[in-house]
């Protein structure tokens, strides 16, 4: 009977782990400022969505010239296309068009001023507050348009974890229609917790959200 009970038990442990989170299906990629000024937005889109991601710096910081930052990204496939828009402290926009992320290779994007477009869309900012009401403190966060299989860029950078009860302010581009996004969070077990957020310009510029222990995925 008891070796019935382990067999159980291993099998139901085995299950829940197929749900867990594998760091090692993301892959890595940098961003140096060559621009001459401070990048205060990064969008990294996935290139299968009509919509462009949220900022990737966060809400209150900024990159200066020269310095260098990397984030994770979660693809679905063993490469993906994603577009980049940049913008600095004086509202010049930077765009890279189907930049492919490779398994296995890290890449390391350059902005320079050979970047500029001025024809780049201008979009209304709404600022996303998630706070983490896990009770654990969490390693990743990831906000996508639910037009997307792709998670995109980690939204903590890869130095940078969030504290349970602390809030982290993400940038989303939005245009006059409400749009639909997903969120993952992921904690220091590997567990996800994921819901969506639809943002509706019609109501406002900044919405809350909080994840939740009742968001974790069984």
């Amino acid at each position: 009977m008891r070796k019935v009970f382990v067999v159980l038990l291993f099998a139901v442990l085995c299950a829940s782990a197929a749900f867990a989170f594998d760091p090692d299906e993301l892959n890595k990629i940098t961003f140096q400022n060559s621009t001459g000024g401070k990048i205060e937005m990064i969008f990294l889109s996935p290139g299968d969505s009509e919509y462009w991601g949220p900022d990737i710096v966060g809400a209150d910081y900024f990159l200066k010239d020269g310095q260098s930052l990397g984030y994770y990204v979660h693809y679905p496939e063993s490469s993906f296309k994603f577009d980049i828009m940049a913008t600095d402290d004086k509202g010049n926009r930077f765009e890279l068009r189907d930049l492919t992320l490779t398994d296995g290779k890290e890449q390391t994007v350059t902005i320079t001023k050979k970047s500029l477009d001025k024809s780049a869309p201008d979009f209304r900012l709404i600022t996303v507050h998630v706070r983490n009401s896990t009770g654990q403190e969490l390693q990743y966060l990831f906000i996508s348009p639910n037009d997307s299989d792709a998670w995109g860029a980690d939204l903590l950078d890869e130095n940078t974890t969030l504290a349970d009860g602390d809030t982290h302010s993400i940038v989303v581009p939005v245009g006059k229609a409400k749009v639909k996004y997903n969120l993952m969070a992921v904690d220091e077990n590997d567990d996800e917790y994921t819901f969506d957020v639809t943002l509706d310009p019609k109501k406002g510029d900044e919405f809350d959200v909080s994840v939740d222990a009742a968001d974790l995925q069984q």
